[in-house]
């Protein structure tokens, strides 16, 4: 088929299809008779009151509301018979249309049956040239990203190794300095790796010797804690030891001085016997004085009455005699096994808190 036959079916669509412009009512004949009226409504209503408030203006106003309705409903009657020729032509113009777009379809399928595997081997090609270059690309990423991978590790060794022992340190320091930048590896980045690698070493080897040096302050602050915690123990077993023996000392103090708090009472004891001793003395000396007395006074008196009493005096005199030396033996044994009279002294001095001037004072006034 020709172009010239192709164009010839669009060329009649063309002109079935076309748009008459827009006129004026007047231009459509059926119309005319329907104008008329409208302007004769417009005429006669324009000014129109209505009043429906009366039976008569209602009634008037429905008779208006029949001659206005009479002419619209004419009008739309008249609309729906101008319409049939107009609308038939729509249709006939649609399935001419619907008529050219199946047969364009038609040459299209044939047109694409050839195109179809020029097409294809196109798209082909295409694809296999695409995917050559992203394999290409990939593999040119893989390879960029690994030589990058590496200048990172050279990068960050550093910062992964800040806190870590001087031993680890130096081992990867030896393993950094023996890293070869080698062209065929690293390529155009040969030169920032490089750069890279000397930046890691200088970094490790700065860690390095302050690892070495934090070491040497941990290991010289640990032997200062070790010193201090053996001096510490060493301070703690004294003060135990020094507990222990004021503990000693107090008990032997309080023994001590329970034991001259005993020997005290005793010798208050044993003074208050010997004093008890004295006054048994003292009341028979006394007596004896008595005795005496009495006996001389009866020696002055006339004879019979000495005859008299003097069996008794002499029974009297005999029993205050050996009284007076059972008493003397007795106040020997007592006092011969007292202690000396300082040592008695002291311990008065020190069992009522006193000086030595004032137990001796004390010890005077009751006639030790």
């Amino acid at each position: 088929m020709s172009a010239k036959a192709q164009q010839a079916p669009m060329q009649e669509s063309i002109e079935m299809t076309a748009v008459a412009p827009t006129v004026t009512v007047t231009d459509i004949a059926e119309y005319r008779p329907h104008e008329e009226q409208i302007v004769r409504l417009e005429t006669t209503y324009a000014n129109l009151v209505v009043d429906c408030s009366t039976s008569e203006g209602l009634a008037n106003a429905k008779e208006v509301r029949v001659d206005i309705r009479d002419v619209r409903y004419a009008l739309a009657n008249t609309t729906k018979t101008a319409l049939v020729p107009y609308q038939q032509a729509v249709k006939d113009a649609q399935a001419r249309v619907n008529q050219v777009k199946e047969f364009g379809e038609a040459l299209k399928e044939r047109v694409l049956a050839i195109e179809a595997p020029v097409d294809e081997a196109i798209k082909a090609e295409e694809k296999r040239a695409a995917d050559a270059k992203a394999e290409r690309e990939r593999v040119e990423a893989e390879r960029v990203e690994g030589i990058r991978a590496k200048i990172t590790r050279f990068s960050s060794v550093a910062a992964a190794y800040a806190s870590r022992s001087a031993a680890d340190v130096a081992n990867v320091l030896q393993n950094v300095k023996e890293s070869v930048i080698l062209p065929e590896e690293y390529a155009e980045f040969e030169a920032e790796g490089t750069i890279a690698r000397d930046n890691a070493i200088e970094q490790l080897e700065t860690l390095h010797r302050a690892a070495v040096d934090r070491e040497e302050a941990a290991a010289k602050l640990a032997a200062q804690q070790k010193e201090l915690e053996e001096l510490r123990e060493k301070q703690r077993i004294a003060d135990e030891n020094a507990e222990k023996e004021r503990q000693r000392i107090a008990a032997e103090d309080r023994q001590r001085i329970a034991d001259q708090q005993e020997e005290l009472n005793r010798q208050r004891e044993q003074l208050q016997r010997d004093q008890d001793a004295q006054r048994l003395k003292d009341e028979q000396n006394q007596r004896d004085q008595e005795e005496l007395a009495r006996l001389r006074a009866q020696a002055a008196a006339p004879a019979p009455i000495i005859a008299a009493v003097a069996p008794l005096i002499e029974e009297k005199v005999e029993v205050a005699t050996i009284n007076t030396q059972a008493i003397a033996d007795e106040f020997d044994d007592v006092t011969t096994a007292a202690p000396a009279v300082e040592d008695i002294v002291e311990v008065v001095a020190l069992g009522f808190d006193v000086s030595v001037e004032t137990a001796r004072a004390w010890l005077r006034a009751i006639r030790f």
